[in-house]
């Protein structure tokens, strides 16, 4: 069936050169709040559609097929959009949730997004809308609004996408088939953690992706949904670089560290939400409010606010804000 796709793709572009211009003025940019611009990913990571000329290479980077599991999901780049959704079966694009219109609804702001597919050989689509690419992450403390560089994040956007999909394949099996929301972004980020051992040899993106979660949370506490800062750093804490490494299975490694994880409750989400809101929203604060949360609060925003505050401030800081630190 894939093969079947890559065909028709390709046969598509082997148009004439007046079709060909029509399809190169296609791709236009959209723009994020944030700072934004094109990063390319790593050819690495990707499966992609072979290409047959210099047109064709320019067009399937914004669009290709890339492996989840035993199966493929279509990586779809806003600009092409129409042209990528019509590479889906023709049984789902008679589907309303993958219809162009529908998609552009559904992405809005956001700069990822991904749409579970039920196909014996297509997982999903994910769309990428690069114009929301982030070059930073900010957060503000007090009268300090402070920001961290983002490296390479459009790669890991993407690996958080594809592990979304990758973690619906394993469950009923290595993972309970029911999970909650907030379970599904922090497995979706432990996937893209496994990605960084594998790809970089080295956890540098791993603790960027931590502190970038810990500040986005910092900076609002609705962002308490993706906050996998301590799962993150469960793994971080357990496993270095090469342990992560050795496994070269993503479903061994998920079967390993999935018992170490957490499994907080919607009151227990509830607390660690008031509790961040009236840290770092309130003009008064309160050291001994739900101070029973306290200890993992301070324990998972540690080495974020020492990296952004340094060691001493950090610990002034916290001593100032929790009746728990000593």
């Amino acid at each position: 069936m894939l093969r079947y796709w890559q065909g028709a793709f390709l046969k598509l572009l082997s148009c004439s050169l007046a079709c060909a211009m029509l399809l190169v003025c296609h791709f236009v940019n959209a723009g994020q709040s944030s700072i934004s611009q094109s990063v390319a990913i790593d050819p690495v990571i990707t499966t992609q559609i072979s290409a047959v000329d210099s047109l064709a290479d320019q067009t399937i980077r914004q669009a290709y097929f890339t492996p989840v599991a035993s199966k493929q999901a279509l990586v779809c780049y806003l600009p092409a959009l129409e042209l990528c959704v019509g590479l889906l079966p023709a049984s789902l694009q008679q589907q309303t949730a993958f219809s162009v219109a529908n998609i552009r609804r559904a992405i809005g702001r956001k700069s990822a997004m991904v749409l579970v597919a039920e196909h014996d050989t297509l997982a999903g689509v994910i769309v990428i809308n690069r114009a929301r690419d982030m070059l930073e992450q900010s957060g503000s403390i007090g009268l300090v609004t402070y920001q961290l560089p983002l490296v390479k994040q459009a790669q890991l956007t993407l690996w958080h996408e594809i592990g979304h999909l990758y973690n619906i394949t394993l469950q009923g099996t290595i993972l309970p088939s029911s999970l909650s929301e907030y379970q599904h972004e922090w497995l979706a980020d432990l996937y893209l953690l496994w990605q960084i051992a594998q790809h970089y040899h080295q956890l540098d993106l791993a603790w960027q992706q931590f502190h970038r979660r810990n500040l986005a949370l910092i900076n609002d506490s609705g962002n308490l949904s993706h906050w996998s800062a301590p799962q993150l750093q469960i793994v971080l804490s357990h496993y270095n670089a090469q342990q992560l490494l050795d496994f070269t299975r993503y479903e061994d490694f998920i079967t390993a560290v999935y018992p170490l994880m957490p499994l907080w409750s919607t009151r227990d989400m509830g607390e660690f939400s008031s509790l961040v809101q009236r840290t770092f929203s309130a003009v008064q604060s309160l050291p001994g409010y739900i101070f029973w949360r306290q200890p993992e609060l301070i324990q998972v925003l540690s080495p974020t606010l020492d990296r952004l505050m340094g060691k001493a401030e950090s610990q002034r800081w916290l001593k100032n804000q929790f009746s728990t630190v000593k």
